[in-house]
């Protein structure tokens, strides 16, 4: 008994790490008084925030209360900002909250890069009930994080050979619509903080790890751009650079470029160009709309703040089993615990009806316009491969039965992990039947999935 009850609380303190790593304590608190709304400029290399405080509803008198509004607007940055951070994506599958989450980068060196960030003196609203701060961060100082190699790995030769030369650079243009490699739909390429280059036989051309981490670190291992315009840009990839045009893109987030093996080759053959991805002389040209970036994380204003108390509010009188909502970056999330399926499948055991109705309930309370992320998650019992699998199946089989319920098909997106993100120890069937769970993410607003 005492055993249980230990690893009881082991469990309460695992769940309750990965909250306080998901949702900044003015979000935990339902705060809608003070909001960062941050939005990444690929082209510049910049991330903007605006941290706006609302002094009225804090009880702050301006301009006479200024010493105190400042003082929650330094306090409070650091969380606010970390929030939509985590939403930057760092590769083809990754976001930075992703790698926050599994450990590979700590609070305490992205808090050290949010608090050396560039901040504009606070400025009241012409009615002193609001007051805001700017804040500024190199995309390319985020990016240093995931830098943890000590000299550039070089690519090995492939034995067949082309005709080519040294070039000064190397120019991906990878605009339009491009086909999605493996999948039979097409996208846009979007930036990250990582991305690599590909073949078209998906052997890997460029990635971080080549790159002279001194380099890595202080400019990025890419240069976004939109233009043709090569002088732009000649002081990275020079004057006579080789030029590359995409065939396809790669990745769940379409971060990759995918070049032709001719292409890899003229690469790959030659000692100075093997030498130009170690200096990360490499620029892709992208769509503009794609450089924008758009608004990181989830807006938080007060209609995200009334759907989070009317789901709330319904599951509070529902009282479903297992089940619980917590606020992340990557906005409302909904935890369903130890959901049945029939061993080794994914066909939702009958006894989830009841849920599955308490369910569908809660996330029509979102309204017409939100969109879901339905995510499958196992215990891992040394499968991965077959756990992913499942995974994904489970999450699909999940979006089923909500479309059933009367969400529409195209505002439900799955995908799954495996047993790859656990919440509790998979040496107990307690832990193990936390992991066997689905995450289901409700994005509102500017956080919406289309």
């Amino acid at each position: 008994m005492k055993q249980r009850i230990l690893r009881a609380a082991i469990t309460a303190i695992t769940i309750a790490a990965l909250t306080a790593i998901a949702a900044p304590a003015a979000a935990e608190n339902g705060d809608a008084s003070i909001r960062a709304r941050s939005t990444a400029d690929w082209k510049t290399e910049l991330v903007h925030s605006e941290i706006l405080l609302d002094a009225k509803a804090r009880g702050i008198t301006l301009p006479t209360g200024r010493n105190a509004a400042y003082q929650i607007l330094e306090m409070e940055t650091p969380s606010l900002l970390k929030d939509t951070f985590f939403s930057i994506t760092v590769n083809s599958s990754q976001r930075l909250g992703d790698l926050v989450r599994s450990g590979e980068i700590s609070l305490t060196e992205l808090n050290d890069i949010i608090e050396a960030g560039r901040k504009t003196p606070p400025v009241f609203s012409t009615d002193l009930k609001t007051v805001s701060m700017g804040h500024t961060v190199s995309i390319a100082q985020i990016g240093s994080l995931f830098i943890r190699h000590n000299r550039a790995y070089t690519p090995k030769i492939p034995l067949d050979e082309i005709a080519s030369r040294p070039y000064s650079g190397i120019l991906v243009d990878a605009r339009g619509k491009l086909p999605v490699h493996g999948e039979y739909v097409s996208a846009t390429l979007a930036p990250c903080l990582q991305p690599k280059l590909w073949s078209v036989d998906m052997d890997g051309v460029y990635d971080k790890n080549m790159v002279d981490p001194a380099i890595a670190r202080a400019r990025g291992i890419v240069s976004y751009q939109t233009s043709t315009d090569e002088s732009l840009y000649e002081e990275r990839i020079g004057s006579d650079p080789l030029r590359i045009s995409a065939r396809e893109v790669y990745g769940q987030y379409r971060t990759d470029p995918v070049i032709s093996w001719d292409d890899y080759l003229k690469i790959i053959t030659v000692p100075e160009n093997r030498r130009l991805l170690a200096e990360g002389k490499v620029v892709i040209i992208c769509d503009a709309k794609a450089l924008e970036g758009g608004d990181l994380g989830p807006d938080r204003d007060d209609g995200y703040y009334f759907i989070r108390r009317s789901i709330e509010e319904r599951l509070a009188q529902k009282k479903p089993a297992k089940m619980g909502l917590t606020d992340t970056w990557e906005g409302l999330k909904l935890m369903i615990y130890d959901i049945r399926f029939v061993a080794d499948s994914a066909r939702i055991l009958d006894s989830e009806k009841s849920r599955l109705d308490i369910i569908a309930e809660a996330l029509r309370l979102a309204g017409a316009d939100a969109t879901f992320t339905v995510e499958g998650h196992t215990a891992s019992v040394g499968k991965p491969s077959g756990e992913l699998s499942l995974s994904v199946q489970r999450a699909q089989a999940i979006s089923a039965a909500l479309a059933a319920r009367g969400i529409e098909a195209k505002r439900l997106e799955s995908t799954g992990y495996g047993g790859t993100r656990p919440v509790a120890s998979n040496d107990t069937e307690e832990g193990r039947a936390l992991n066997r769970r689905v995450e289901i993410t409700v994005h509102i607003g500017r956080n919406r999935v289309d």
